[in-house]
């Protein structure tokens, strides 16, 4: 059975932990609360990049463009749009991290009933700031470099159900998925 593990790495989200989120930077929402791509993320004194793009990837056995979702330290200068001539916006947070949830989801897959793959990848994660939530979550539709940005309350009842994973595969393909959250404090 292959593995693959795209999961965010919870010991440099650990060391968020007491420090203060000063603000998300990402374009400005048209239609929808997501953006293309990337959220930087400024933390402390330092800029973190949430970015979802496509990478060609093994899909379950089909080479295929997929977004990946990654978290990474980065700099303010490369916080930027994927869009041409589109200026992001930052929106002030100003509150002490208190707690981070992670939404990992474990995807996998029976070929001809026989286990074949496993995929983990994180789906979102939840800041808990100054007694209220923000989250950032990777769109459930495989291609898609979109991120929600969601704020308020009880976020975890928010996030995206992946339901269409289990559907539309031939006949041989067996597709399972499950989620857990882990508590970051």
């Amino acid at each position: 059975m292959k593995t693959i593990d795209m999961r965010f790495d919870s010991d440099m989200i650990q060391s968020w932990i007491g420090k203060k989120f000063n603000k998300y930077k990402c374009d400005a929402f048209e239609f929808t609360n997501s953006v293309t791509q990337i959220v930087g993320l400024y933390i402390g004194d330092e800029v973190y990049a949430f970015t979802n793009v496509q990478e060609t990837v093994d899909y379950f056995g089909v080479t295929d463009d997929m977004a990946v979702a990654k978290l990474s330290a980065s700099e303010n200068v490369k916080i930027k749009s994927a869009f041409k001539d589109v200026e992001m916006i930052s929106t002030p947070v100003g509150e002490e991290i208190t707690s981070v949830k992670i939404v990992n989801e474990q995807q996998a897959m029976a070929i001809n009933g026989e286990p074949a793959y496993e995929v983990w990848l994180t789906r979102a994660i939840i800041f808990e700031v100054g007694g209220r939530e923000i989250s950032f979550e990777k769109d459930t539709v495989p291609f898609s470099e979109e991120i929600t940005i969601q704020r308020g309350y009880n976020l975890i009842e928010k996030i995206s159900d992946n339901d269409d994973f289990l559907e539309e595969w031939d006949e041989e393909y067996s597709p399972a998925y499950k989620r857990e959250v882990v508590v970051v404090k």
